[in-house]
């Protein structure tokens, strides 16, 4: 790897790390955050679903901006928006304020979020593309493994308050060596920006998410919850037109009919939402049905992302010797086989047992993503990376909700079919979700393999 390589590297996995580890950090202090405004539970969730309301709708649209006028800078200066919202919700004197802060830290994530891979995706050869790719997904899932520690840490000395004057000290010093040292000059691009498509994407993916989010909590019968749909339905179908016909689209919808991108694009939507309910069910389950003490969650479920930590590295440097998707269809095996051993869970389990689920899922996402992510830029040109990690951001983030959603409307009709609840209860109804979501890593492991027998 030159040393040009090395040296971006560095910085944008340093910049990844803080605003994955910040959102970990953050939503520990929710519950402190909830006692001094006496805000009720609907409206407290949104201070975290914020990030992934915007990460998922405007993505595609810093993506596309990223391509156009430069990733270095959009990467910048979304390092800096989110520093900046960080320190005014330090020092937010309502909630509505502190809700208006966050989505200024929301947008900031928007921006910077997807330009990480482009970035290092579009500076690395494709000799060493693999291991970059590998280095990123181990510091993005150091982020996820100490976020929370930071944060609990923060609040035990100080208040939640503090939690944000870190991110935006932390992020401030980021940002200082970011401009420092990501220096020259980068191609700009005089192609008109799809307006009108960024606007019904704005308009359709955000109330996809609201209504799920709002549906698995009120009930998918209210009126309120068909609007939301409704207007999803017609924000989306919208866009698909506008996509469709327009000269330089927001999103290329010709990528689709490559096979080895529409594989890739896919198998992860697949695997985020077969994995991305984990961390709500883990810490009730072993809460509930396990009695396990606030430590004992937190050094289980850290196994996840260690295992993930562990193995993207191995990922990335196996994706430059082989076939890439072989790698990513040998992780997505480990998924599977997590969610198996997840699913078989029940009241006589010990936190051996779940470790062993949740690092059979950390190794299979650290194999899975770095040689998922190099399969998917090898299918399109360097000009549209921006774009193509925007959409895997975007992607992800909107079928981890779904999946989460999914999963907790299995569990909740699990549920009212028993007159009481218990322990056993609750680790059958995890069971039931988990087994039916299964299939769902079959499809992915089957299509990735699929595509290999094609192309060959």
């Amino acid at each position: 790897m030159r040393k040009e390589e090395l040296r971006v590297l560095i910085i944008i996995c340093l910049g990844s790390f803080f605003h994955v580890q910040s959102f970990g950090s953050i939503n520990v202090s929710l519950p402190a955050i909830q006692k001094e405004f006496g805000a009720g539970l609907a409206a407290i969730q949104w201070v975290g679903m914020m990030g992934v309301v915007m990460l998922s709708s405007l993505s595609l649209c810093f993506g596309r901006a990223g391509d156009l006028i430069g990733r270095k800078k959009i990467f910048k200066m979304g390092l800096a928006l989110y520093a900046l919202g960080a320190g005014l919700a330090a020092f937010s004197a309502s909630f509505p304020q502190l809700l208006f802060f966050r989505s200024v830290m929301a947008v900031g994530l928007a921006m910077a979020a997807p330009m990480a891979a482009a970035i290092i995706a579009s500076t690395s050869s494709p000799e060493t593309r693999g291991r970059a790719l590998g280095m990123l997904a181990s510091a993005m899932a150091v982020g996820r493994t100490t976020g929370p520690t930071i944060g609990g840490f923060i609040l035990y000395l100080w208040d939640w308050r503090a939690v944000f004057v870190a991110n935006c000290l932390f992020g401030t010093a980021t940002c200082v060596t970011l401009f420092g040292l990501l220096k020259g000059k980068e191609e700009r691009r005089r192609e008109p920006f799809d307006f009108w498509g960024a606007l019904f994407l704005m308009i359709g993916y955000p109330s996809v998410l609201i209504g799920l989010s709002l549906g698995a909590k009120s009930g998918w019968e209210s009126a309120e919850i068909s609007l939301w749909f409704a207007l999803a339905a017609a924000g989306l179908a919208s866009f698909v037109w506008r996509e469709s016909r327009a000269e330089i689209p927001l999103m290329n919808l010709s990528y689709f009919s490559n096979l080895s991108l529409s594989t890739a694009i896919s198998s992860f939507a697949l695997a985020s939402a077969v994995q991305q309910p984990i961390p709500i069910f883990g810490p009730l389950y072993m809460q509930n049905v396990l009695r396990s003490s606030p430590l004992a969650v937190g050094l289980v479920m850290a196994t996840l992302p260690l295992a993930t930590v562990v193995f993207s590295p191995l990922s990335g440097r196996l994706a430059d010797r082989v076939d890439s998707r072989w790698v990513a269809a040998l992780g997505l095996g480990f998924v599977f086989l997590g969610i198996i051993f997840y699913a078989r869970l029940g009241v006589d389990s010990t936190h051996l047992r779940v470790a062993l689920a949740l690092a059979f899922l950390g190794a299979g996402i650290g194999l899975f993503i770095p040689a998922n992510q190099k399969v998917a830029f090898s299918a399109v040109h360097s000009q549209d990376y921006g774009v193509l990690s925007a959409m895997l951001t975007s992607f992800g983030t909107a079928t981890g909700t779904l999946g989460t959603t999914v999963a907790v409307a299995l569990a909740e009709a699990s549920r009212r079919t028993r007159d009481i609840e218990d322990a056993a209860g609750f680790a059958y109804d995890q069971q039931f979700a988990f087994s039916s979501l299964l299939p769902l890593a079959a499809i992915a492991v089957l299509i990735t393999l699929q595509s290999f027998s094609i192309a060959k």
